[in-house]
């Protein structure tokens, strides 16, 4: 698939939706997303794995269920919740549905999600009902209680609280819902925005993300018979492009952490496969330390960077290689190889 995409032409269009039709002809009950085991622990639902077909089927729901608020077409959709299947479900449902996602922090406090809904007008709020300590969804009620914009809010994982949408019962539900709008805007129009936890807003257009996928898989190397292992909590265009969007151009299986746990990291390891580890470059060094860089089936490592680092050299005889990526103030995305 990669192979076709050699200028910013072949690019247009492309974007979460196309990579899931092209994922729907080729492989569709061929797992794509996996969780990690014992996620019921800080996320209090089992992990579960995912196919093109799953993913499509819970994205599309969601995007009926979005079109219920009847917001105009390009309004916000809020998204709180840790890197993982529900945030790749409910990116595409909220694109699906006409809207523009954006990807919160969990850091961010109930005074920030407050602001925000007051300054982004009609919108839809998405969490999950918790991530270890943190309870998402009730945030999110708290905050939309205040604010005239949130039409509607919702979360997915078990207790959702109440004046929440529960997703999972939505998703599994055989109750008719209204089909998805159908969308008007060009597709250039769509656009993915995220706060990171260093309080960095960004904007993209989807084609853009897809640009910078592509210049990270030439380098990475990735295939179909790799695994994408992300460490990546906090969102960030960095990790949307070197996540979901490479998994999905590669046909790479995804593996994303979600809350941080060094026994999960192992474990996905464990297996022999081949692994393409993506992570926050202040990890670098316990992962040094640990062995995880230079593991042997570690075959490279993106360290992800706020901002521009300074060039490193690469350890003599490591066997992971290490690529430093990150994006500048106009939201350029840089790929750079240690040498």
């Amino acid at each position: 698939m990669l192979a076709r995409y050699r200028t910013a032409e072949d690019m247009d269009g492309l974007g979460l939706e196309a990579f899931v039709a092209v994922g729907l002809r080729s492989r569709p009950n061929q797992i794509f997303l996996r969780e990690p085991a014992r996620r019921q622990i800080w996320a209090g639902s089992e992990g579960q794995n995912f196919s093109f077909a799953d993913i499509d089927q819970r994205s599309r729901r969601i995007a009926s269920l979005l079109s219920l608020s009847r917001l105009p077409e390009r309004s916000q959709a809020l998204l709180f919740m840790p890197a993982g299947s529900e945030q790749l479900i409910a990116m595409l449902g909220a694109l699906r549905a006409g809207l523009k996602p954006f990807l919160m922090p969990l850091s961010a406090n109930s005074a920030r999600l407050q602001a925000w809904l007051d300054a982004a007008g009609p919108s839809v709020a998405i969490g999950t009902s918790r991530c270890g300590d943190v309870e998402p969804a009730l945030m999110l009620r708290d905050a939309a209680a205040r604010s005239f914009n949130a039409r509607l809010v919702c979360a997915f994982g078990p207790g959702a609280p109440d004046g929440v949408v529960p997703l999972d019962s939505i998703i599994v539900s055989t109750a008719t819902l209204p089909p998805a709008p159908v969308i008007t805007s060009p597709h250039d129009a769509l656009t993915v925005s995220a706060e990171t936890s260093h309080g960095v807003r960004q904007v993209m257009r989807e084609t853009e993300i897809v640009a910078a996928t592509v210049d990270i898989a030439r380098v990475a190397k990735l295939s179909d018979d790799h695994r994408l292992l992300s460490m990546m909590m906090s969102p960030s265009l960095c990790a949307l492009a070197a996540g979901p969007y490479l998994a999905m151009l590669t046909g790479a299986e995804y593996l994303p952490l979600g809350l941080f746990s060094l026994s999960a990291l192992w474990a996905g390891l464990s297996d022999g496969k081949t692994t393409t580890l993506v992570a926050p470059a202040e990890v670098e060094s316990p992962l040094r330390a640990s062995g995880i860089i230079g593991h042997e089936s570690v075959s490279a490592v993106i360290l992800i960077h706020p901002s521009r680092p300074e060039r490193q050299a690469a350890i003599r005889g490591e066997l992971g290689r290490i690529l430093d990526l990150f994006s500048d103030d106009a939201n350029a995305v840089t790929l750079l190889a240690r040498v």
